[in-house]
């Protein structure tokens, strides 16, 4: 998720402003708004091929943007959205973080111990249904095992007036995502953001947990240069999963149905992930593989304009190996390669 006031939807869209399309919504405005004015358009045009509602929404989110000088207008602020003040016992909301497939994140502060953190609503009308509650209460436990100076906590679960939020630990600092936009890393920083990354991963999956879903938008670097993964709420939920046709460098979401869930985000699953066949720790070590390859090459191993693009190059093609920093030690090389084996059962000796 990103740090910062994202948009939500309009308010007289004639789609449903669940906390899905709200998700869909943000991530697209964002996408949009990172590439210069004279690509937005067809952009916009290309991520919205299948959904005219979602073009005409991001297209009014920018228009609104626009005339008020960078500002949005409280009218397009949906209804389910907590205002700064607002109280969760002993939690006071201060601004909105970000959005999820699951609810929004808010900065609050925890009046009783003095410390801001982080709280996680699960939208109202999630809490009614018992699949995405148990969902909830699932993430809630999973990251409750996990205790990793390189892991984002969880504090405790706060139920208020109908609202069901998990407290976690409030991780200051930019994303990765945010640190790419800069440029690729340097080498040394980039071994050291893997080397971090890695050993959280491998603790959770010591524990049995695996993440499903990391991407440089779900890692934070710390102003001390510590690195949190986070967001373990997608983490081995379900056997099953499909995979959503749409924009491709949107995050997938959950959707209204019992075969099975959207986990992950296509530009960082696994062969076996996009087949829609059963994962385990291997996922995320392809999507690290993926997450150092960009670290180093300022780009992504499997681009595409399209979900069918980037599925295509995940299943087909191999990264250029030329993008990589030619001062790429052989080692990284190799490591790289094998992080992004296709077949996941493939022998170490193929790889040289």
């Amino acid at each position: 998720m990103r740090s910062g006031e994202l948009p939500p939807g309009p308010a007289n869209s004639h789609s449903e402003m669940t906390p899905e399309r709200w998700a869909l919504l943000s991530e697209l405005f964002y996408e949009v708004l990172d590439r210069p004015p004279s690509e937005r358009a067809n952009y916009l045009k290309r991520a919205c091929a299948h959904d005219n509602e979602l073009h005409k929404q991001v297209e009014s989110l920018i228009a609104a943007l626009e005339a008020s000088g960078g500002v949005l207008p409280s009218s397009i602020i949906p209804t389910h959205r907590l205002a700064a003040g607002a109280k969760l016992g002993q939690f006071e909301i201060v601004s909105l973080l970000g959005v999820g497939g699951m609810g929004e994140v808010y900065r609050a502060r925890d009046t009783a111990l003095g410390r801001d953190v982080a709280i996680k609503i699960l939208s109202g009308q999630f809490t009614s249904d018992p699949e995405h509650l148990s969902r909830f209460e699932r993430e809630a436990r999973l990251l409750a095992a996990l205790n990793h100076s390189h892991i984002g906590a969880i504090y405790t679960i706060e139920e208020t007036d109908g609202l069901s939020a998990l407290v976690l630990e409030l991780v200051e600092g930019q994303t990765l995502t945010e640190r790419l936009r800069q440029g690729p890393l340097p080498l040394v920083e980039a071994l050291d953001v893997a080397h971090q990354i890695s050993e959280g991963l491998e603790y959770a999956h010591e524990h049995g947990i695996v993440h499903r879903d990391l991407k440089p938008a779900n890692v934070k670097i710390t102003p001390d240069g510590i690195v949190k993964v986070l967001d373990f709420g997608l983490a081995k939920i379900s056997a099953q999963e499909w995979v959503r046709p749409g924009a491709a460098d949107l995050p997938t979401i959950s959707a209204p149905t019992r075969v099975g869930v959207i986990i992950g985000t296509i530009a960082y699953m696994s062969p076996e992930q996009v087949r829609a066949k059963p994962v385990d720790r291997r996922a995320d070590i392809w999507a690290f593989g993926c997450v150092l390859y960009e670290m180093l090459a300022g780009c992504r191993p499997f681009p595409g304009e399209t979900a069918s693009e980037i599925i295509a190059a995940i299943l087909e093609r191999e990264p250029e190996w030329g993008k990589l920093p030619a001062a790429t030690p052989p080692l990284v090389q190799r490591l790289l390669s094998r992080c992004l084996e296709k077949d996941p059962k493939a022998p170490l000796a193929r790889h040289r």
